[in-house]
């Protein structure tokens, strides 16, 4: 079958999605993508995004499977929620063309391919931190970020969203004095970020705000402090106290982010529970306290 018949059949939705038809996407050359590009336009809406979240789990049975050339395309699709599955797509492109993209979608026409796009921004935002971009890239990132966060057009949760990503930012002033303005805002979303953020800046300002979380009547806010402590690594330690009682919340959500947080902090006392959750009745706690027993013998 000539590659524009086994695209188009893609777009039939009278036929089922087959994962190993979609394999005919999977590392294209210009010329190629041009071909897709001007068949996929005309799919359903539906369909291009069904595809594109099926990636997935095809790259993750294949490594040699690359999708980007047509994730990236898909930036500029003309629906919004294949823009955003085409940046959730992408959380693993380090390249700064595609970084560059996602700072353009901040000013997307769609509210939720600006929260997607700087969600997306983290990443390049730690890999800056780290000294894993160019300056110039990492200011970019930076800039965009800082922008989107104090922009009062912008929806709360882009702004929040933003927050998150500049606490990577550990030793700019500004960053640590809008993390505090979260951390105060009236909206409980606010501040969930405004914690995760505390976690990812490793401020030890932040620390006795982190702890007293721990112990919130909130679920929202005891999961982003049990992320924080395990955003800290061994720096979080100290909070092992405040800390245990959560693997055992009666919220699954938080009990398993607490179980993965001892995993990342590590240690002796940590090991010993994980070592007692691991024979939990309970699967979802059990499967995260191999796992985080895995990341500690490593």
């Amino acid at each position: 079958m000539r590659f524009e018949d086994q695209i188009a059949q893609l777009g039939d939705l009278a036929r089922p999605l087959l994962h190993h038809e979609l394999r005919v996407l999977a590392n294209l050359e210009p010329e190629s993508l041009k071909v897709f590009w001007q068949l996929w336009r005309h799919f359903p809406a539906e369909r291009r995004v069904a595809i594109l979240r099926d990636f997935d789990a095809l790259a993750e049975d294949n490594i040699d499977l690359d999708f980007r050339p047509v994730l990236r395309a898909c930036l500029y699709d003309s629906d919004a929620e294949v823009r955003v599955a085409a940046i959730n797509g992408l959380w693993e492109d380090e390249s700064e063309a595609t970084m560059d993209r996602l700072i353009a979608l901040i000013a997307d026409v769609s509210g939720a391919v600006r929260v997607a796009a700087v969600v997306a921004l983290a990443t390049f935002a730690h890999r800056g931190e780290l000294g894993e971009l160019s300056a110039p890239a990492t200011q970019r990132v930076y800039q965009a970020l800082w922008a989107a966060a104090t922009n009062p057009e912008q929806p709360l949760d882009v702004q929040r969203r933003a927050v998150e990503g500049l606490g990577y930012f550990t030793h700019s002033n500004d960053v640590q004095a809008e993390i505090g303005r979260a951390y105060a805002h009236p909206e409980l979303a606010v501040r969930e970020s405004a914690l995760r953020a505390m976690g990812r800046s490793m401020q030890p300002a932040w620390f006795p705000f982190i702890e007293r979380e721990l112990k919130s009547p909130s679920p929202a806010l005891r999961y982003e402090a049990a992320r924080a402590v395990g955003e800290l690594g061994e720096e979080g330690t100290p909070f092992l106290p405040a800390l245990l009682p959560l693997v055992d919340d009666e919220d699954t959500e938080i009990s398993t982010t607490a179980i993965w947080a001892l995993g990342q902090v590590g240690g002796a006392s940590a090991k010993r529970v994980l070592q007692r959750v691991a024979r939990s009745k309970d699967e979802s706690r059990r499967a995260a306290a191999t796992e985080a027993l895995e990341e500690i013998n490593i």
